[in-house]
């Protein structure tokens, strides 16, 4: 996953994204619109009151529109070489 901009691919798709990272249980960075950043696992994303919220393993709740862009935060597993036959 590159940097995502939720300004650049809209809130829903920015929603898709984030509820494929609860599914493959892999910490995101994430970058809020006043600067913050940091990096977490996201566990859910609910929507409340017409709102939609990311929840984190160990920050709190973020307000959706309230992230600027989301990367994700470890490079891909690649599978090991298989083991040479002896």
């Amino acid at each position: 996953m590159s940097r995502l901009e939720q300004d650049q691919v809209g809130s829903c798709s920015f929603v898709d994204v984030l509820e494929e990272a609860v599914l493959v249980k892999r910490p995101v960075a994430i970058e809020l619109r006043d600067g913050t950043t940091f990096i977490d696992q996201v566990i859910d994303v609910r929507t409340e009151s017409g709102q939609d919220f990311a929840l984190f393993r160990s920050h709190a709740r973020v307000a959706v529109r309230d992230i600027a862009a989301a990367t994700r935060a470890e490079p891909p597993r690649r599978p090991s070489p298989p083991h040479p036959r002896g």
